[in-house]
C-alpha cells in the first residue's frame, strides 16, 4: 500500500500549533479545541471541547473515560462531533437516544471508533484497513483530496494527545455489531417491509433485546414483493409463524452452514441447506449477503420469503381445512402437526364440508381429539406405498382399512386429494370425517352411556375397549337408566372393576349365536346366564337386552336394562 503525506498540518496551539482542517479548501476549525500548555489526555482534550461533549457523555456511560485518560495508553480516536451524533440519533435506525443501546453495544460502538496505537494522516493510504479495538474493521478512501473512515468523512487530524492522536469525523461510524437485529432491520432501506412486519406481528420488542441470540434469514423488500405476501390480509399469528419460520436460535455464521444441513427454527420447523460453487441456498431463496453481525446475532440476507410447509401449513394455504385447523387448535393437538421433529406422519383430512355432514356438538374435547387423533398414522405413507387390504394403526390405537378396488379409500372413505406432501409427513384429503367405530366409541357417540363410560375410566378399563387389537369383546351394556338404579359409590375401584367386568366376554358373540340356558364366561371369571323366551326375548343373568347386535370394530354390544353385580 503505498503512503501519502495528503495533509499538511501546522500545529500552533501550545507545542503543537493550530488545528485545521484537512481539506485546503476549507478553513474552518469544526472544533473549537482549547488552548493548552501542554499535551492532555484524549479523555481531557474531549471533555474540554464543547463540540466533543456528546461524546464524552457517551465515554461516560460506557465507563470509558478511565481508559481514555490513563497516561500509559496509546490510541487513535476517530471522534464523532455533537453534530454526528445529532444525525446518528435523528436517523430512522432505532436510535433515539443512548438508552436505546445496551451497555455492550455502547462499549462496541465507541470502541468501533477507536485504534490501538497512534495512526497519524501520514500514515493514511487509500484502501487501508485498520482494525479496531471492537475488533471490527475500518476502511481507508481516499478520493480528490477527501478523506472517509469506515464511510465517515474525516474533518481535521492530528489532534495529538499526550496518549494518542483524534482525528475529528462527520459521522458516527455504525458498526452493525453495536446494534440489534431490530436496530440493523430498521436502518436499512431494504428492509421496510421486513420491519413493517415485525411491527406488525409485535415482534420488534424479540429482536431488540441485546440479550438474545439469534440468526435470522432476512428477506428484502424485493422478496417480499416477488413472494406476494401482503401483510394487510395476513393474520398476526399467521404472519408471526411465517417470521420466526425465518430465525433460528443462536449465532450460525455462513463458514458453519454446510451442504444438506437442516437448521430448525424458532417454531420447530426446518430450513434446508444447499451449498456449491455458485453460493448458498437455504430452501429456494439464496443468500445475498452473509455474516452481518449484531450484538444479539447474525442475519443473512436472502432473496426470497421462506414459507414453512409442515402439514400445519399446507392445511392453512390450501383454505379448505378450517374445521380441522380450529379443532386442532382446541384440542391442543396443533403441535403435532405444525413443527418438524423425529416422527413424520400421514393426515387424512376432512375437508370443510365433510366437517358439515358430522354432529360433533355434545362430545367432549378430549373426545374430539381422539376423532382426530384416529385420522392420523405414523410415517409418511404416500399413496403409492398404501395396499390393498392394508390395516394402518392410527394414533389413536385403532385401525384403518386401506381399499383400492376404485381409487383409494381409508376406512370406506375416499382420498379424493393424495400426496400433499409436506416437510414433516404428507396429507392425503377426505371427503368424510373418520369415526373410531371401537366399543368405546360406539358407546360414546349413543349418549346414553355416560355412567359406563365414567366407570370404565375411573377403573383404567376403558383402554381395553377404545383400542383395535387382536382381541375382540362382547359387552353387554347398562344404560345410564340402568346404572340410575344401582349405588355402586361405595364399591372401591377393584370392586367396581369387577362389576365392569362381570358385563364382558372375551370373544365376539353375536345374539344369533346366544341359545337358552347357555352359560357364558366373563372377564370377570364368573358366568352369567342365557335366557331366550317363546317370543325371543333374550336376557342375560336378571337383565332384559334391549338392543342386540351393535357392532363395533373390535366386537359388539348389547344393551341392557339392568348392572349385572357378580
Amino acid at each position: 500500500m503505498r503512503t501519502i503525506n495528503l495533509f499538511k498540518i501546522m500545529l500552533t496551539i501550545g507545542l503543537f500549533g493550530l488545528f485545521t482542517s484537512c481539506s485546503d479548501d476549507d478553513n474552518d476549525n469544526p472544533t473549537n479545541l482549547p488552548a493548552v500548555e501542554e499535551a492532555q489526555t484524549i479523555a481531557g482534550i474531549a471533555s474540554s471541547t464543547d463540540d466533543f461533549s456528546t461524546l464524552t457523555s457517551a465515554l461516560t456511560d460506557a465507563q470509558l473515560v478511565s481508559v481514555f485518560a490513563d497516561l500509559g495508553g496509546d490510541y487513535t480516536v476517530f471522534a464523532p462531533t455533537n453534530d454526528a451524533f445529532n444525525k446518528l440519533l435523528a436517523a430512522e435506525n432505532g436510535i433515539s437516544s443512548f438508552d436505546d443501546l445496551s451497555d455492550e453495544a455502547l462499549d462496541k460502538l465507541l470502541k468501533h471508533h477507536v485504534v490501538q496505537g497512534s495512526v497519524f494522516s501520514s500514515d493514511l493510504s487509500d484502501g487501508q484497513m485498520v482494525e479496531t479495538l471492537a475488533g471490527t474493521m475500518l476502511e481507508v478512501d481516499i478520493t480528490d483530496g477527501v478523506v472517509t473512515v469506515g464511510g465517515a468523512q474525516v474533518t481535521a487530524v492530528d489532534v495529538e494527545a499526550s496518549n494518542g492522536v483524534i482525528h475529528v469525523i462527520s459521522d458516527v461510524m455504525v458498526t452493525t455489531e453495536a446494534l440489534t437485529i431490530a436496530q440493523v432491520a430498521i436502518s436499512n432501506p431494504s428492509f421496510t417491509t421486513l420491519v413493517s412486519a415485525l411491527s406488525q406481528a409485535e415482534l420488534v420488542a424479540t429482536f431488540s433485546n441485546a440479550d438474545a441470540d439469534y440468526t435470522v434469514f432476512a428477506p428484502t423488500n424485493d422478496a417480499f414483493t416477488a413472494a406476494k405476501v401482503s401483510l394487510s390480509e395476513v393474520e398476526k399469528m399467521d404472519l408471526q409463524r411465517l417470521l420466526m419460520h425465518h430465525v433460528a436460535e443462536g449465532t450460525t455464521l455462513s463458514r458453519s452452514l454446510s451442504d444438506g444441513m437442516e437448521v430448525p427454527t424458532l417454531i420447530s420447523t426446518d430450513l434446508n441447506v444447499a451449498v456449491s460453487a455458485s453460493g448458498v441456498m437455504i430452501d429456494e431463496a439464496n443468500v445475498t449477503a452473509a455474516d452481518i453481525k449484531t450484538i444479539n446475532g447474525v442475519i443473512h440476507v436472502i432473496d426470497g420469503v421462506l414459507k414453512p410447509t409442515t402439514i400445519y401449513d399446507l392445511a392453512k394455504e390450501a383454505g379448505s381445512f378450517s374445521s380441522l385447523l380450529g379443532a386442532l387448535d382446541a384440542t391442543e393437538l396443533t403441535s403435532l402437526v405444525d413443527m418438524d421433529g423425529t416422527t413424520d406422519y400421514t393426515v387424512f383430512a376432512p375437508t370443510d364440508d365433510a366437517f358439515e355432514m358430522v354432529d360433533l356438538t355434545g362430545l367432549s374435547t378430549e373426545y374430539i381429539a381422539r376423532i382426530l387423533a384416529h385420522h392420523v398414522v405414523e410415517n409418511t405413507n404416500l399413496s403409492g406405498s398404501l395396499e390393498n387390504g392394508q390395516m394402518v394403526t392410527t394414533l389413536a390405537g385403532t385401525k384403518l382399512e386401506i381399499s383400492k378396488s376404485e381409487g383409494v379409500q381409508v376406512g370406506r372413505v375416499n382420498v379424493v386429494q393424495a400426496d400433499l406432501v409436506a416437510s414433516n409427513g404428507v396429507i392425503h384429503v377426505v371427503d368424510e370425517v373418520l369415526l373410531p367405530n371401537t366399543i368405546y366409541d360406539v358407546a360414546m357417540r349413543a349418549g346414553s352411556f355416560t355412567s359406563l363410560l365414567g366407570a370404565l375410566e375411573a377403573t383404567d378399563l376403558a383402554s381395553t375397549f377404545n383400542m383395535d387389537g387382536d382381541m375382540e369383546y362382547t359387552v353387554f351394556a347398562p344404560t345410564d337408566d340402568a346404572f340410575s338404579n344401582v349405588d355402586v359409590s361405595t364399591l372401591t375401584t377393584e370392586e367396581l372393576a369387577n362389576v365392569l367386568k362381570h358385563h364382558v366376554v372375551s370373544s365376539k358373540v353375536l345374539s344369533t349365536a346366544l341359545s337358552d340356558g347357555q352359560m357364558v364366561t366373563t372377564l370377570a371369571g364368573t358366568t352369567l346366564t342365557v335366557s331366550i323366551s317363546d317370543n325371543n326375548t333374550v336376557m342375560i343373568g336378571n337383565a332384559t337386552v334391549s338392543t342386540a347386535n351393535v357392532e363395533a370394530s373390535n366386537g359388539v354390544i348389547h344393551i341392557i336394562d339392568t348392572v349385572l353385580l357378580p
